[in-house]
């Protein structure tokens, strides 16, 4: 029943492509913009399998490698800088969803991802990662790490995976900061894993997030921006990502299963 307002949004993002690919807009969020919305449209051409966007997404996989830093391997706010996780991630997801979708991608480009990723990974068995390399690491970054993993298609390393878990684990839903990103990472990683710290994990967020919700006046449906990075991206963003949060019940399979 919303088919067609889905269909003017993906319109109207597809006239804001430059020739080279660019979706990152002119807003301040850069690379963010450009990950995000790549990341959309290949989901988009992933489930419908509609082929008229495919040169759209060819053409956002096309800046994406050509943005990402040359020996580091990842991206960061600008074309060819020195690499962070959290904007890793996004990336990752795009590239993934594109190569769902039928596109092809370079093996210097998964082996540059390979390498990133590395960078960043801390603990005993490697299960934990920070923002960049060498930094402390975060339960946000352990989360978006442990995905990473999972859609690079990694061998499953049960320690490093476990020792992830365990940390991401010390901080559930109404246990600190509403920080729906956090959230949305952790979920999609956990959704993967399984077992008992997903059935814990799956019942404070549910419990918190449906909480959350606005059920009364204009606002109804969605979620208020006060939360962390919420001040960035407002109610769009807030809701938005509360929305990923819940997706990953439907939209992916848990890949080590």
């Amino acid at each position: 029943r919303h088919a067609r307002a889905q269909s003017k949004a993906l319109a109207w993002m597809l006239k804001q492509q430059k020739a080279n690919g660019d979706l990152r807009g002119g807003r301040g969020g850069r690379m963010y913009c450009h990950g995000m919305a790549s990341f959309a449209l290949s989901e988009s051409l992933a489930i419908t399998g509609d082929q008229r966007t495919k040169p759209y997404v060819q053409r956002a996989v096309n800046y994406s490698i050509a943005a990402q830093h040359p020996t580091g391997g990842g991206w960061r706010y600008q074309p060819h800088d020195q690499g962070d996780m959290s904007q890793f991630g996004w990336q990752v997801m795009a590239l993934r969803s594109a190569q769902f979708a039928g596109v092809e991608i370079s093996a210097t480009t998964r082996q540059l991802n390979t390498r990133f990723l590395r960078s960043v990974l801390h603990g005993k068995a490697g299960g934990l990662a920070s923002y960049r390399p060498l930094q402390q690491a975060s339960r946000t970054m352990t989360a978006e790490a442990l995905v990473c993993r999972a859609f690079l298609k990694w061998p499953r390393n049960e320690a490093a995976i476990q020792e992830g878990v365990q940390f991401v684990m010390g901080e559930l839903p109404g246990s600190g900061k509403k920080n729906f990103y956090y959230w949305y990472y952790a979920s999609l990683a956990l959704h993967q894993v399984q077992g008992p710290q997903w059935q814990r994990w799956n019942q404070a967020l549910q419990r918190e997030l449906l909480g959350l919700q606005r059920q009364q006046g204009e606002q109804a449906g969605s979620w208020d921006p006060d939360t962390v990075w919420g001040a960035y991206g407002g109610r769009a963003y807030s809701t938005a990502m509360a929305a990923l949060c819940l997706e990953v019940y439907y939209r992916y399979l848990p890949l080590y299963q």
